[in-house]
């Protein structure tokens, strides 16, 4: 150790390094500002005594741990990677710390086993971070953490709580067929890009706190109710089960604590997909719903909705329903819009949402949903005089719940009987006022009536 200085390689790949000998290495190895300064750095399959400390460690090259063994607690506050660092494979063997640390390029954990609790409170990363098919068995604390680009951990397993608050992600938040065996609460969280829990499952609920492009829990399974508070988002949820209660709702204001990229789109969420979700009841305020599809949803019956929640609509036709202010079309499913060739699940479905929204603060919508309901049927019916019981049902009233349009029905008919009757006491008073006079016709023989005279002159005489 005698030519160690700050800066220099270190080589100890499969050696088991006793705590006296590491310490040596440290304290050789550190610099002016007190901080020890290692160059290349190569631990694979090393074997590392118990309360291993790094901290304030400075590696100014790459370093790889790949395969090392952590006999017990592993300490790396406060240090500095400006290399490559890869901990794949490593054994943690008791709590381990990365608070406050920083990695200045990719960083990769992945099918690493965490056997304590392991905290990256604060962590940053300049680069991409990934723990793919990481174990971790205890408390897993991501708080105030920093991503520069992706956090990856697909695949990855969390046996213990897991805390992810005020967390930044400038790209994607990948969490796809990640397992939470104690339930997850993510956020608040920011991501430029997408946060995805596809295929991803959860023991003991769900609950999604953030702002971010697009959130995807396609295939989810959650064993427990689930939240989702969002802001700017595309949610999608298509094939997802929950076993308890489904909420979505809109954040109108920015998260405290974590800066938000520049994005000009309103904050409304945007719901996309619940194509064959199966909930115990869904939820959803101020979503918006003009381009979502419900065509599989299991228990549409349970479905409340509150707030301004857009549908898609037709275009109204106001010159014909002046008294329409609102300039509002028929509310439809997108679905609908978008040509679903099975009509009697989507009657169906419309039926079942009516049903659902007609005690909500939308009696209007749930007009919309029935008439739409009945609108399907009447293109879709394959009896013929149904089908043309339903045409007429449709002309005279709109299936009873167009009230305008019997009204003018009515009005027609009206309008119809009174010109009917005006002028049948027309014709009747030009009759009395100018009788029609019938003359007399004569006998054979005769001469007619002298005018003036009520006698009739014979030929031959009076």
């Amino acid at each position: 150790m005698g030519g160690l200085q700050p800066g220099a390689d270190l080589d100890l790949r499969g050696v088991t390094v006793p705590a006296w000998l590491l310490d040596a290495l440290l304290d050789a190895m550190t610099g002016p500002d007190g901080r020890p300064h290692l160059g290349r750095t190569r631990f694979d399959g090393a074997v590392l005594p118990s309360h291993a400390v790094l901290h304030e460690a400075c590696v100014e090259g790459d370093s790889s741990f790949d395969g090392a063994c952590f006999l017990g607690g592993a300490s790396f506050y406060n240090a500095r990677f400006f290399g490559n660092v890869s901990f794949r494979g490593a054994r943690f063997s008791g709590n381990v710390s990365f608070h406050a640390a920083r990695f200045h390029r990719h960083t990769s954990f992945e099918e690493a086993v965490f056997a304590g609790d392991a905290l990256f409170g604060e962590a940053v990363w300049h680069a991409d971070a990934s723990f793919g098919h990481a174990v971790f068995i205890g408390v897993a604390c991501f708080d105030r953490a920093r991503f520069g680009r992706d956090a990856v951990m697909q695949a990855a397993c969390f046996g213990g709580a897991v805390s992810f608050k005020r967390v930044l992600v400038t790209r994607h938040a990948r969490f796809e067929r990640t397992r939470f065996r104690h339930g997850l609460w993510l956020g608040p969280l920011v991501a430029g890009g997408r946060v995805s829990l596809a295929d991803a499952s959860a023991h003991g609920g769900l609950r999604v706190h953030a702002a971010a492009r697009q959130v995807t829990a396609r295939a989810a399974a959650v064993r427990g109710s689930a939240e989702f508070r969002l802001r700017h988002a595309d949610l999608d949820l298509e094939g997802a089960a929950f076993a308890g209660t489904v909420r979505v709702r809109s954040l109108p204001q920015p998260i405290q604590g974590v800066p938000e990229p520049t994005w000009t789109d309103p904050s409304r969420v945007r719901l996309t997909s619940l194509r064959d979700v199966a909930s115990a009841g869904l939820h959803l305020a101020d979503v918006d719903l003009s381009g979502c599809s419900f065509l599989g949803v299991q228990r549409p019956d349970l479905l409340r909705i509150t707030g301004d929640c857009p549908f898609p609509t037709l275009p109204a036709r106001r010159r014909w329903r002046p008294w329409r202010r609102d300039g509002r079309g028929r509310a439809v499913l997108a679905d609908d819009l978008a040509g679903a060739d099975d009509g009697d699940r989507l009657r169906v479905l419309y039926r079942e949402l009516a049903r659902a929204t007609a005690d909500g603060d939308h009696p209007a919508l749930s007009r919309d949903l029935r008439y739409s309901a009945l609108e399907v049927r009447r293109h879709t019916e394959p009896d013929q005089w149904r089908r043309w019981a339903l045409h007429l049902l449709w002309l005279t009233s709109g299936y009873g719940l167009r009230a305008g349009r019997l009204m003018a029905w009515l009005a027609m008919l009206v309008a119809l009987l009174c010109c009917g009757a005006a002028y049948l006491r027309h014709a009747d008073h030009q009759t009395i006022a100018h009788p029609r006079t019938h003359d007399p016709v004569p006998a054979p023989g005769r001469r007619p009536l002298k005018p003036g005279t009520g006698k009739i002159v014979h030929p031959h005489g009076t």
